[in-house]
């Protein structure tokens, strides 16, 4: 496979992953804001701001943080790289340049998502009709996932295509889990019930609620949370299962080259397969994650430089 076909269907498949995961971050921080008092509105609707790092972008644009803004910031704003459109404009510009790697199935998951995106953004959106958005989006990338699974060849295509899947979900995973962590602590010492929803935030935002209340029951943990989204390899946005899969991934890609990118990828997964929650509670889980946010973001550049040239 040329190297440029491996990076557009890499990139296709995080722009997907990414919007789905800024349209439940975002669907939940505007919940998140009506629950809470208003001097802590503020703090709720910056987490998708923080998480897409794209905070001072939003105040050179407006002036104050209101779910208005907020929404037209992140859904349809055009003009920068983080918003929902620009992801769904990107992941269809690199599915054209890759249209003969594709299935015809996946091909036309994403045509149709830029098709209706466009018939969205004309449309507008509300704070009050925001929420249609959100689910349009979360079922788009369920589309896009399951027509890649179903119908691909498990060729190169396929695994770059899966690569890029679980790159993405893995930083995503890693930020909201660090930002509402730090937010549920400082609730915590404060106001017991306020913490209670920063908890269930979190893991409403990765779709773990309901796993956790299976596992955990109702009461909910911090160090039970982190050792839920962490280290249990049967949640799907857990670090762990992230890695489980781009390693064997990886693994499977022919060829000599990436032997870097696996030696990282291999090791990253060996700590989180043999870890405990002991150890994250040592070393503290601010500490945990962006270690492994360095480690994972190494990653995704030895893998570009590998298979991709960059």
């Amino acid at each position: 496979m040329l190297s440029r076909a491996a990076a557009s269907l890499f990139w296709m498949a995080r722009y997907l992953e990414r919007a789905e995961s800024l349209a439940r971050l975002l669907d939940v921080s505007l919940t998140m804001a009506l629950i809470d008092v208003p001097e802590d509105r503020e703090e709720q609707l910056s987490v998708p701001l923080l998480v897409s790092g794209t905070q001072d972008l939003f105040f050179e644009q407006h002036e104050t943080l209101s779910p208005q803004n907020l929404i037209d910031f992140l859904l349809f704003d055009e003009s920068h790289q983080a918003s929902v459109f620009s992801m769904f404009r990107s992941a269809r510009d690199n599915a054209l340049h890759v249209r003969g790697n594709l299935s015809a199935d996946v091909w036309e998951s994403i045509n149709t998502a830029w098709i209706e995106i466009r018939e969205l953004r004309e449309r507008g959106v509300s704070e009050s009709s925001a929420s249609r958005v959100f689910d349009w989006t979360r079922e788009r990338s369920h589309v896009f996932r399951g027509a890649v699974y179903g119908t691909m060849l498990r060729t190169d295509a396929f695994h770059f295509l899966r690569l890029g899947t679980f790159l993405e979900r893995a930083d995503n995973t890693a930020r909201i889990l660090d930002i509402r962590h730090r937010m549920a602590d400082k609730s915590a010492e404060e106001q017991i019930t306020q913490a209670f929803f920063e908890w269930t935030a979190l893991l409403h935002s990765l779709a773990a609620f309901e796993a956790y209340q299976t596992l955990y029951g109702n009461n909910i943990d911090p160090l039970n949370v982190a050792e839920l989204l962490v280290l249990d390899p049967d949640i799907p946005r857990s670090l762990r299962a992230c890695m489980e899969e781009i390693a064997g991934l990886l693994a499977q890609i022919e060829g000599s080259h990436g032997r870097r990118a696996k030696r990282l990828a291999s090791s990253l997964f060996a700590n989180l397969r043999y870890g405990d929650r002991e150890y994250i509670a040592e070393r503290g889980v601010h500490d945990y994650l962006v270690d492994f946010l360095d480690r994972i973001e190494r990653i995704g550049r030895q893998i570009q430089q590998d298979y991709m040239g960059w």
